[in-house]
């Protein structure tokens, strides 16, 4: 009776790694959150910006597998202070943030514009004002 259960409890554990295994989960593209939440979140054909003012991190998600770089671009006024790509396909993320220094650090009090695009199909265009 003992080796009938214990081929049951053997068999059942198989069936549950083949089926973690044949039906894996869908991994959403997005970064970790700050602890409460990002400011901003941007979202388009293939692509999704997010926005964290504390701090000034900014990343940039392929969300469509369909051969097209997710990539976003920071201006302010008519200065176009850098691009954020992310090359290594759908579910990555890119980010910088202001701990890195130089044009990475937005200056507060401004209005920036995000110009973004992930599916081939156009850009898209979304401001935030940075007053953390």
């Amino acid at each position: 009776m003992k080796l009938g259960v214990g081929r049951a409890v053997a068999g059942t554990a198989a069936l549950v790694v083949a089926a973690v295994v044949a039906f894996p989960g869908s991994a959403a593209a997005s970064p970790e959150p700050p602890g409460d939440g990002w400011d901003h979140v941007f979202s388009a054909n293939g692509v999704t910006v997010y926005v964290e003012e504390y701090g000034d991190v900014i990343s940039v998600c392929d969300t469509r597998a369909n051969g097209h770089n997710a990539w976003v671009s920071v201006s302010y006024a008519s200065d176009w202070l850098y691009t954020l790509a992310v090359n290594s396909g759908a579910g990555s993320c890119a980010t910088h943030r202001a701990g890195e220094g130089g044009i990475y650090n937005l200056k507060e009090g401004r209005d920036y514009l995000l110009d973004f695009a992930g599916s081939g199909e156009g850009t898209y265009l979304s401001t935030f004002f940075n007053d953390h």
